[in-house]
């Protein structure tokens, strides 16, 4: 399933409400994304449709285990491409994050393991901020294997 930059961004906004408010409503989304509620309902219905949230009209919007999986990787993408603008080629902090949702939408999961790990290797990093710990290459909060992948 190949999603827009878009419907990753949703799934990236459901993901950090979550987080951080242990619930996920279409106010909140249209807020955070600055959308409208009619666009959120769309994105949401749409999102439904791939099986990546549940959600049933006026409820509470769950992402589903696959959601999850999803968001967690638009999130690290973008945390993995932004460290590397920021850190390796001096970009401002300001154009890393704005230029880094254009450019992790086009970089391939080959091309993103290479600059995670070359970005790891020159910062001297073992524990990135998403949990991920270079040593044994798998990220701590979910147990699964993560970006960096030995040659």
């Amino acid at each position: 399933m190949e999603l827009t930059n878009s419907q990753e961004e949703y799934l990236k906004a459901m993901y950090i409400l979550k987080s951080t408010k242990n619930e996920i409503k279409v106010t909140d989304i249209a807020n955070k994304l600055n959308k409208t509620k009619a666009s959120v309902n769309n994105a949401i219905n749409n999102l439904k449709q791939e099986k990546l949230i549940n959600y049933e009209p006026y409820g509470q919007i769950e992402l589903t285990k696959q959601g999850e999986i999803i968001a967690q990787k638009v999130i690290e993408a973008n945390d993995i491409v932004k460290l590397f603008l920021i850190e390796i080629i001096g970009a401002t902090e300001e154009n890393a994050e704005n230029e880094a949702k254009s450019i992790k939408t086009v970089l391939s999961d080959d091309t993103l393991n290479k600059i995670a790990r070359y970005t790891n290797k020159e910062l001297g990093l073992y524990n990135l901020e998403c949990g991920y710990d270079i040593s044994n290459e798998k990220c701590v909060k979910c147990s699964r294997r993560k970006v960096a992948q030995k040659k």
